[in-house]
């Protein structure tokens, strides 16, 4: 059994928009905006969760998102 003090490591953390962009992005300075962010959820590029009003993200599920949309693989050399 699993005691008040354990963690579930098999379950995401589930975070807010803003918390979610400080995790994927700990350099504020390079880190995208929340209204980029916001844009890119109502283009359906991020996984989320609605419950109620309210949004979560799964930063781990989120960064894998935004790799398979904004990666740019280089060129083979001829």
């Amino acid at each position: 059994m699993n005691g008040p003090n354990q963690t579930y490591r098999d379950h995401p953390i589930l975070v807010g928009a803003e918390k979610c962009l400080e995790i994927l992005f700990p350099d504020q300075e390079s880190r995208p905006s929340i209204r980029s962010f916001r844009k890119w959820q109502a283009q359906g590029y991020l996984p989320y969760l609605k419950v109620g009003r309210r949004t979560f993200f799964d930063p781990e599920q989120v960064r894998l998102a935004l790799s398979r949309r904004f990666t740019i693989h280089a060129k083979s050399a001829p």
